[in-house]
């Protein structure tokens, strides 16, 4: 099986919130916040064009594939959309507001369904209903603030039934396996950083 090598806020969305215990005070000057905030926007911006280029070379392969009837599966749309991956994950970046690690976490996500689901492949008939669900689901297991799932389908364009039941697929395509060790994160991480210096030299 081929690996790959995922509105405005209205009171109607909740966000809600893992219990903490409360921050001890800050020295932090005003400056060095906003500083900080930069960084991590920034961050957040290389690793989105990051993934949306691995998987925008990995669509433009398997579109070549002929796709059998019986591997069509409730991720999969008539047509392409027409939002681009890349437009697409820019959308999801800009209002879900998730870590980092929810990025890598996807595409780990994404590769366990493409291993144990025979005959499964990425591909523009998929890609966009995969992405949200996956980065809703690791948000969820992984970050401490998440929103709930009618929000994820606005963002995602989806009605919220779906969104819910393609979350019900999706942890069954992974026998509900979303922990992930240090040692495959790692692995992942690092190739999206390689994957970026190889387009800083395409620059």
């Amino acid at each position: 099986t081929q690996s790959t090598w995922g509105c405005s806020r209205s009171s109607g969305h909740t966000r809600q919130s893992a219990q903490r215990l409360p921050h001890p005070q800050s020295h932090t000057t005003p400056e060095r916040v906003i500083m900080t905030e930069i960084v991590v926007r920034e961050a957040e911006k290389d690793i989105v064009m990051t993934l949306a280029s691995v998987l925008e070379q990995v669509i433009n392969r398997n579109d070549k594939l002929p796709l059998s009837p019986n591997h069509v599966t409730v991720f999969h749309a008539l047509r392409p959309p027409s939002i681009s991956v890349k437009g697409y994950l820019e959308r999801v970046s800009k209002y879900v507001n998730c870590s980092n690690e929810c990025y890598i976490l996807s595409l780990i996500y994404m590769d366990r369904v493409i291993q144990r689901t025979p005959g499964f492949f990425i591909s523009s008939l998929n890609i966009h209903r995969l992405l949200i669900t996956s980065i809703m689901l690791s948000a969820k297991f992984f970050d401490d603030t998440y929103y709930n799932n009618a929000f994820y389908a606005r963002v995602g364009g989806v009605p919220t039934a779906e969104l819910n039941n393609l979350e019900v697929e999706y942890l069954f395509m992974v026998n509900f396996s979303l922990h992930v060790d240090t040692d495959e994160y790692e692995r992942y991480r690092k190739e999206l950083e390689n994957h970026k210096a190889s387009l800083d030299l395409q620059k």
